[in-house]
C-alpha cells in the first residue's frame, strides 16, 4: 500500500515539479473526478483544465470553486453527452485547436442501470459507451497530443483488477447483453486495450523520439458520489443514500478527500512510469520526467508493478490504495491469443462506424 503519507508528500511538491500541465477531466463535476480536480487546483501551478460534463449550469458553483482554489488557474467547461461518439470527436477536435500537448487524461463518466440494452442512435448502449467506447474515443484522438509531453498520464477510473472472460464474438454485446456481461466487457476491454496502447506507444517512442505515455485502468474502492441520485428513481436513491450506504457501506468506504489526493498521486507520481520497448522490468524511475518523485534523486524511486507482470511496463490495474499487481490467469490468456490487438481492432471500427452514422433531428 502507498502511503497516505507518501502520497500527501508528492503531492504537495507539484506546485514546483509540474507547473502549466494541461489536463482533461472527463466527467468532472461530481464525485471521483471532482475530489481529484479539486485537489489538483490545490496544489499545481497554473493548471490549465478541460472539464466535461452535461450541464455547464449545474457545474458553475464548482467551476467558481476551483477559481478560490486557484486563481490563477484556467478551468475550461465543455457542455457536452459523452455517450456520442461524435460529440467526444467534436471535444476533442476543441482541445486539439488550442492545444499542442496534454499532461493528463482522467475519465470516470458512467452510471448505473438495471434495464436492459439501451442503445444510443450510434448503435452502442449507452452505458457501455460511458464506461468504454467513449474513453477509448478519447483516448484515441487525444494520443498525438499526450505523446508530445512528459510525464503524460491516462486514466480510466472503473474496475481495474477485476477482469474475467469475455464473449470475444460479440464484444460490443449486441446479441448477448446483460448488466453483468456489460461490466465484465467493459473491465476486461479496458485493460486490454492499454495494455496494446502501452506497448504501441513504447515503440512509437523508440522510433520517433516521442514522450512515453502511462496507461491506468484503476478500481477506486466504494466513494461516496451521487452516481444512485443520478441513476435511479428517488425511491431507490433514498434506500442506497440513506439505509444501504451508512448501515453496509460505509466502513468499507474510503475517505472522499483522500480519494482526490491518492487519484492526484496516480496522475503525477514517478512510480508509474510510460512503458519501454524492451519488456523488461524498470526497476526504478528513468528520470525527473517521468513523474514526481518524493526522493531526492529519481533514480531511486520504486515502480509499480505493471498488468503483465513486469516493473513500469506503462499500463497499470491499480486498486485503490495505488498498488500495482498483474493481470489474471484470464489476462495472461488473452494475451497469448493477441486479444490486446484484437480488441482494439474491433474499437477502432466500431468507433470509426458509430461515428459516421447520420443522426436525424
Amino acid at each position: 500500500m502507498v502511503s497516505l503519507a507518501t502520497v500527501r508528500a508528492s503531492n504537495q511538491r507539484l506546485k514546483a515539479a509540474i507547473p502549466g500541465t494541461t489536463a482533461l477531466f472527463v466527467g468532472g463535476t461530481t464525485g471521483i473526478g471532482q475530489n481529484t480536480l479539486r485537489q489538483l487546483a490545490m496544489h499545481v501551478e497554473r493548471p490549465k483544465v478541460y472539464i466535461i460534463g452535461r450541464s455547464e449550469q449545474k457545474a458553475s458553483p464548482f467551476l467558481a470553486e476551483l477559481s478560490r482554489l486557484n486563481p490563477r488557474g484556467n478551468f475550461q467547461f465543455i457542455e457536452t453527452d459523452v455517450s456520442l461518439i461524435r460529440n467526444v470527436d467534436k471535444a476533442c477536435k476543441m482541445i486539439k485547436d488550442k492545444e499542442d500537448r496534454l499532461n493528463m487524461l482522467f475519465m470516470t463518466p458512467g452510471g448505473i442501470s438495471l434495464s436492459g440494452r439501451k442503445e444510443t442512435p450510434e448503435g452502442i448502449d449507452q452505458i457501455f459507451a460511458l464506461r468504454y467506447y467513449s474513453r477509448m474515443r478519447f483516448i484515441q484522438n487525444l494520443l498525438p497530443l499526450l505523446s508530445t509531453t512528459t510525464p503524460a498520464r491516462v486514466i480510466s477510473i472503473f474496475g481495474g483488477g477485476f477482469e474475467s472472460s469475455i464473449n470475444a464474438s460479440d464484444l460490443d454485446l449486441k446479441h448477448n447483453f446483460s448488466i453483468l456481461n456489460c461490466a465484465k466487457h467493459a473491465i476486461t476491454m479496458t485493460s486490454l486495450s492499454m495494455e496494446h496502447l502501452a506497448i504501441t506507444t513504447a515503440c512509437q517512442e523508440q522510433q520517433n523520439n516521442s514522450g512515453p505515455v502511462s496507461f491506468m485502468h484503476i478500481y477506486p474502492g466504494l466513494v461516496r458520489s451521487n452516481i444512485y441520485t443520478n441513476s435511479f428513481p428517488a425511491p431507490i436513491a433514498a434506500f442506497y443514500n440513506y439505509v444501504l450506504w451508512p448501515t453496509m457501506m460505509l466502513p468499507f468506504s474510503v475517505d472522499a478527500q483522500e480519494s482526490g489526493e491518492r487519484h492526484l498521486f496516480h496522475l503525477t507520481s514517478a512510480s508509474y512510469p510510460g512503458g519501454n520497448a524492451s519488456g523488461r522490468d524498470t526497476v526504478a524511475s528513468k528520470q525527473q520526467s517521468d513523474g514526481v518523485s518524493i526522493l531526492e534523486d529519481p533514480s531511486n524511486m520504486p515502480v509499480a508493478i505493471g498488468s503483465t507482470g513486469v516493473r513500469g511496463s506503462g499500463a497499470y490495474l491499480l486498486n485503490w490504495k495505488g498498488e500495482g499487481f498483474p493481470g489474471s490467469k484470464v489476462m495472461q490468456r488473452y494475451r497469448e491469443e493477441e486479444m490486446p490487438e484484437t480488441v482494439w481492432r474491433h474499437t477502432v471500427d466500431l468507433l470509426d462506424k458509430a461515428a459516421s452514422i447520420k443522426i436525424v433531428g
